[in-house]
């Protein structure tokens, strides 16, 4: 449902359609306009018999309709991309070639609306619209995201960088100490993923290259730290009071993040009941771009209100 709408929003916007790929990634700020302007759905409300499926089958066949028509001949190639042209395509698109029945006025109108959608907070217990919390939330990166450069030195974050990640590493072991969610941004390379399932720089650097790669966005759900004064270490699981304050001492080495990429799937083998591990040597380490530009791999990091 959303996948259908941020496709729509992209192409209004007359985004090129490429080659290969089509890009699925977003950002914040338009995951959060698609949510406050068409609501949510539960995925049995809109394709039925994607209930239970790992993987979308619909949004796959959408990606492979919407190449082909982004080419030459096709009816996005170079058609007037209107509102009502781009509702058309996308319901062939999403149907597979008509395998799948829906319809997208209905499931609209039957919609869960962000104002009417209410939270509770876990620590305050205090209840709140989705409307309320999504307006409460804000966005943080690192003092700067890319350089320009061909000298190796420009894959070393700067002194402002470092101190940016420390300052956005405390507010991570904080929210996730009082079991509110945060949202990070980031660079997949799955060539920095080990047998385990933890993406780090060591394996990415023995690969030589990004491999299969792109933008991703996901919820994290724990982490672990290192050099914590008295205990080394802290892994996962809940900790005390104590131990949560000393983890605040210690340097961040791993989180824990609920996936979207489902489970035990013989592609990635390391995938565990849905959750990946990303150290934070990677998250805070840079790649380097075609163009010739150096980019974090972390993009963002969504906080809720009062972290």
């Amino acid at each position: 449902y959303w996948t259908y709408w941020d496709m729509y929003h992209k192409l209004l916007r007359n985004q090129p359609i490429p080659e290969e790929e089509l890009n699925t990634g977003g950002t914040w700020g338009l995951s959060k306009s698609i949510i406050l302007e068409y609501g949510w759905v539960k995925e049995e409300d809109f394709i039925p018999e994607e209930k239970n499926k790992m993987m979308s089958e619909s949004q796959a066949c959408a990606e492979d309709y919407i190449l082909a028509q982004g080419r030459e001949g096709g009816t996005l190639f170079t058609q007037e991309r209107t509102p009502e042209l781009l509702r058309k395509e996308l319901d062939k698109a999403f149907s597979c070639k008509g395998k799948y029945k829906f319809d997208m006025n209905a499931a609209f109108a039957n919609r869960q609306k962000a104002e009417d959608t209410k939270l509770i907070d876990v620590k305050t217990k205090q209840e709140s619209s989705l409307k309320d919390w999504l307006g409460r939330w804000s966005e943080a990166s690192v003092a700067s995201t890319n350089s320009w450069g061909r000298y190796e030195g420009k894959k070393i974050p700067s002194v402002s960088e470092v101190g940016a990640y420390k300052q956005i590493e405390q507010r991570i072991k904080k929210a996730l100490n009082d079991h509110q969610p945060v949202v990070l941004s980031w660079f997949v390379s799955f060539n920095a993923a080990n047998k385990k399932g933890l993406f780090n720089i060591s394996t990415l650097a023995d690969k030589g290259e990004l491999g299969s790669s792109g933008g991703h966005m996901i919820v994290l759900y724990d982490y672990t730290v290192k050099n914590v004064p008295g205990k080394d270490v802290l892994g996962e699981g809940d900790l005390s009071e104590e131990d949560k304050a000393l983890a605040l001492q210690g340097d961040l080495d791993y989180l824990v993040v609920k996936n979207s990429w489902g489970a035990d799937r013989p592609d990635r083998p390391w995938l565990k009941d849905g959750y990946s591990r990303l150290s934070w040597d990677y998250l805070s380490a840079r790649y380097e771009n075609e163009s010739g530009t150096y980019s974090t791999f972390i993009r963002g990091v969504v906080f809720p209100p009062g972290y």
